[in-house]
Formats: C-alpha cells, structure tokens, sequence
C-alpha cells in the first residue's frame, strides 16, 4: 500500500484540502479519499513542493574547509531544497570528463539531495565529450579563470554547446568594463562593478547567440536594467536572494560578508529588482550559495567574493509571500516548475508522475540561522519560513526542523 499524506496541498496553482499517494518515490494519486499505510495528516499546514536550487558551490573538491558535499547538500535539504546543481570551479576545476567523473565519484555517497554537475568550458573544450557527465555548462565573461569566454569567442562557444542540446549558464559581467582595484568597502566595491557591466554582457550574448539559438541561462542578474532585457526566446535568466533581500547599505558583522559577484547594489535598486521579481520578469531565483569561512572574510580588500544561503534561499522567499510582496504562486514558479523545466527534472509539481519532493510549511516566521559549514549566515537577524518536514522522493530527510536522512540519499537526476 502506498504512503499517503493528507492536508492542505498546493495543487493545480490553488491550494486545496487533499490527499497525495506515494510509491516507488513518486506520486501515484491526488485525491481526497485516499487511503495508505503509513497515513500522514499534517492537519492544516501547507504541503508544497520542495525548492529546487540550480547554483551552488558546494567546494568540493579542493576547498572543503569552506563546505562539502555532505554540509552543502544537508543545508539544502534543512531549507527545504530537495534538487541541487553544483558549479565546476573547484580545485580542480570541473572541466573535462575526467574531471566530472572523478568529480561524481567523489561526491555521490555524500549527496544528502539529488543533484547535477555543471561542467565548466573555455573557448577550446571538448563539449561533446563533457556532455554525458554534466547537467549543464558554465562559463564566465569576466575573471581570471580558465572558463573565462571573451567576447569574440561566444559565438563558438555557443554553436558548439547547442549540439549537446544543454544549457549555457553565464556569469553576465563584461571583463573589460570592470575597476579591479583593490575596494575597501561595498560601496566602494559595487561602484568598480557597476550595473552597465551586466547589461553590457547580457547585450553581447543576445548579440553573439542571435543566430545560434543556443539555451542560455543568465546566472545571479543584480540589476533591473538587465533584467528588463529577458527573458528572450531561449534565454532565461536566475535571481538571489541577496539581490532581492540586501543591499550595499545593509550592515554586516563583518563588510566583507557582502562581498560578491555580482556586486550588492544600492537599495532602490535592491527595490526596483524585486519589484520585477514580483511582476514576474525573472525565470527563476537561485542561491548562487558560495561559502567562505568567517576568517577568510576578516579584511575587506582581500577578502574572496561569494556568500552561503541554500538553506535560506525557500525560507526568505516565503517571508516575502508573508509580508506581501509577492503570491505563493509566483514562489511555485521561481523555484519549483521553473528551474525542473530549464534544466529537465522530473519534479517541481505536485503531479502524479512526478518525483515526491514535497515540503510541509506552517508558514511562521523563525530566524535564518546557518546551515552551512562555514558557520555564518548573511541574513543574519532576518526571519524566514522553514519547512517543517522535507520529503525527497517520498523520503522524509527533516523533521521539525532535524535532518533525517544520510549521505548517499541522494542521487545524481541531471
């Protein structure tokens, strides 16, 4: 007999008292007079479907004092994220098929969520050879790395990626127009970076892939301007958090903790940016979850770019919904049906058929508190929606709040 779970679940784009069958990890039936062995009624709460984050840096290899893929993929799932696709720059980089295979090996008996490897390219590499070992590729149009693609090179870059029939996800700020001088703050700092640095980006991709029509993803867009330029027939684009709920202006325990790329902006930009959001401009929103440990973010100037917040990324969004500054089903569509449909995931709905990665929210504002290795949040002071139990294909891996499963539960689904 199959697992039933009985309350209010969001189905259809409505929410409705329900009954939700499981077996052999997926839906089986939607239906108010199911019966099953064991039967959970999780009374009025929320039954939803689990978040989906299509950008972290989980660390691994190379740099696991930061995060591992154990610490990275259980911090998911404590925050409601059941499905996660984790980026190539490592130590080494995942940039080859022996690198993503070593990459895999190395990584799936710690998976805690399902997951998918990106595979990071430069303008020479053997994208079909990549292909069958990653879920996505990635490149960079700015930075000194080795999946550093300038402009001349994208319309190359981007045939030879459409043949795999993948996505290209892009860091969208143009090198050339980037003041790396040494910043000492993130006012400073965001003004060498500017918003015109990612609209110009953007611009040059739409330009290069005018005529290739590769599937373009545009990873973490800050600015309102690039985001008013997608999406395009193909071409979608990933919002933060910490675009949406931070700013320059925020004040942090350390500066350094705001220091990312792209860079925080200025609050009515912050604002402009989620009111897009709001109106539906974005496809999808994404942690872009890049730890660092607190010591490494002491001093400004050196400090590295990036910051944790998988486990925050479903709890602020919800808080939005809380304080009314978007509707349930636009979170639906930002972080469940958008990224499994881009990147092909048989979850993100509550359909039979589907992957049962559910989540059961009482929709009560708690504090953000860190999950992650690095031991410190952004949102530090904030409140956020945490689900009270998290459901990975029918599995239940938390529970009030207490990671329930194991490494190795999760499975490689991308």
């Amino acid at each position: 007999m199959a697992m039933v779970i009985a309350g209010r679940a969001y189905v259809d784009g409505a929410v409705r008292h329900t009954r939700i069958a499981i077996r052999d990890g997926r839906i089986a039936a939607i239906g108010g007079n199911l019966s099953g062995d064991p039967l959970l009624d999780v009374g009025d709460d929320l039954i939803f479907p689990a978040a989906i984050d299509c950008h972290v840096h989980f660390r691994e290899p190379g740099m696991t004092h930061k995060e591992d893929f154990f610490t990275g993929t259980r911090a998911a799932a404590l925050g409601g994220v059941t499905a996660v696709l984790d980026m190539p720059n490592t130590r080494p980089p995942a940039m080859t098929p022996e690198a993503l295979q070593e990459k895999l090996h190395r990584v799936q008996s710690k998976a805690c969520v399902d997951f998918g490897l990106y595979g990071g390219i430069g303008p020479d590499s053997d994208v079909e050879a990549m292909a069958p070992h990653c879920a996505a590729f990635k490149i960079y149009l700015s930075g000194d790395n080795d999946m550093y693609v300038p402009p001349e090179s994208l319309p190359g870059v981007l045939a030879r990626v459409r043949h795999t029939g993948k996505v290209l996800a892009l860091h969208a700020e143009l090198r050339d127009c980037i003041d790396r001088s040494p910043s000492t703050s993130l006012a400073e700092y965001q003004s060498r970076r500017p918003g015109g640095c990612e609209v110009e980006a953007v611009k040059t991709v739409l330009q290069a892939n005018a005529t290739v029509k590769s599937p373009v993803h545009f990873c973490h867009v800050s600015s309102a301007a690039a985001l008013r330029l997608l999406p395009q027939p193909g071409a979608t684009s990933g919002v933060t958090p910490h675009h949406l709920f931070l700013s320059a202006q925020h004040s942090f325990d350390l500066p350094a903790m705001g220091k990312v790329n792209p860079p925080l902006r200025d609050e009515p930009e912050r604002r402009a940016l989620l009111a897009l959001v709001a109106a539906g401009r974005a496809t999808l929103l994404e942690s872009d979850h890049a730890p660092h440990t607190r010591e490494e973010k002491q001093e400004f100037a050196g400090a590295p770019s990036g910051l944790p917040g998988v486990d925050a990324l479903l709890p602020l969004t919800l808080s939005a919904v809380n304080r009314g500054e978007m509707p349930l089903s636009l979170v639906h569509r930002l972080l469940c049906a958008a990224p499994a449909r881009r990147f092909g995931l048989n979850k993100g709905h509550i359909e039979v058929g589907r992957d049962a990665d559910l989540v059961v929210l009482d929709m009560k504002e708690k504090p953000v508190v860190s999950h992650s290795k690095c031991g410190w949040t952004p949102y530090e002071g904030m409140t956020g929606v945490y689900p009270r139990q998290v459901f990975m294909r029918g599995q239940k891996i938390v529970d009030e709040g207490c990671f329930v499963g194991a490494p190795g539960q999760g499975e490689r689904v991308a």
